[in-house]
C-alpha cells in the first residue's frame, strides 16, 4: 500500500491502518521540545503511529515514555512500531482517552507532548476514523489542559502544536491551568506565506517569553537551512 511504511535514520513508523499519517507538523514537534537532563518521564497524548514517542526515544538516554491514544487503529499501529524499533523497552502504548487516562494515573510526568486535533467544531461531524483523530469534539484543547495541569510535575513542561490563528486562546487556556508559555516557534511554508503553524512551550514557571520563527522551504521540497537543521536527525 502506498505510503504504508515511512522510514526513518533509526527506526520506521507502519502506518497503513491508521487515519492520521506522518506530516510535517509531528516531525517538527517530535524534533524541537525541549529535553532537559532530568526528564525521566514522558507523556505523548493522542500519539496516533506513535512517531512524536519515537523521535523522543531518540532523543533521550532512558526515559520512561508512555502514549495515549484513543483510536484502535492507530493503537495498533504504534504498538507495533514501538515493538520493533531499538527503544522498545522504554516505550508503552495505552489504548484509551486522555481523560479515562487521568481517572487511573496517579504519576506525573516531566515533558508532556501533543499534537491535538485542530478543528474547532461544536459538533461532532463524522463517526469515521479520521474524524475522530481531527475533530477536537473529542478532545477539546480544554480538556488537554486540565489533563496536563493533573499529569505534568512540579518542574514539567507541556509542549504541543496548533494553528497560529489559535496562540491567544491557547495562553489563556494556559494561565487557567496554570501554565506558563514560555518558548514559541512560528512557522511558514515559504518567506512569502503567512505563519501558519505554532509550537508553544508551558511550564509551572513565569519566565520571559523566548520567540523564534522557522520558514519551511526554499521553494517546492527544498527545506531552509533551518528546518533541515532541525530535522537532520531523523529523516533519510
Amino acid at each position: 500500500m502506498k505510503n504504508s511504511n515511512f522510514r526513518f535514520k533509526q527506526f520506521s513508523i507502519e502506518q497503513s491502518n491508521s487515519a492520521m499519517k506522518i506530516g510535517t507538523d509531528g516531525v517538527l514537534l517530535g524534533a524541537w521540545s525541549p529535553i532537559a537532563q532530568n526528564i525521566n518521564s514522558v507523556l505523548d497524548i493522542g500519539s496516533g503511529t506513535g512517531l512524536i514517542a519515537l523521535m523522543l526515544a531518540q532523543r533521550t538516554v532512558d526515559s520512561k515514555i508512555t502514549a495515549v491514544e484513543i483510536e484502535a487503529a492507530a493503537a495498533k499501529e504504534a504498538t507495533f512500531n514501538f515493538n520493533n524499533s531499538p527503544w522498545s523497552n522504554r516505550l508503552n502504548l495505552v489504548h484509551t482517552s486522555i481523560i479515562d487516562f487521568c481517572l487511573n494515573c496517579n504519576e506525573t510526568y516531566d515533558l508532556i507532548v501533543s499534537n491535538p486535533p485542530f478543528f474547532k467544531n461544536p459538533y461532532k461531524l463524522s463517526k469515521d476514523s479520521r474524524s475522530t483523530a481531527r475533530d477536537n469534539f473529542h478532545l477539546s484543547y480544554e480538556n488537554l489542559f486540565s489533563s496536563v495541569n493533573q499529569l505534568i510535575s512540579s518542574e514539567g513542561v507541556f509542549v504541543l502544536i496548533a494553528p497560529f490563528e489559535y496562540r491567544s486562546a491557547l495562553i489563556l487556556l494556559g494561565d487557567q491551568n496554570d501554565l506558563y508559555l514560555n518558548q514559541e516557534l512560528l512557522v511558514k511554508g515559504s518567506f512569502t506565506s503567512p505563519y501558519k503553524r505554532i509550537l508553544m512551550h508551558f511550564s509551572r514557571d513565569k519566565t520571559p517569553l523566548k520567540t523564534g520563527s522557522l520558514v519551511l522551504e526554499e521553494s517546492r521540497n527544498n527545506r531552509t537551512k533551518d528546518h533541515q537543521e532541525l530535522v537532520e536527525d531523523f529523516y533519510l
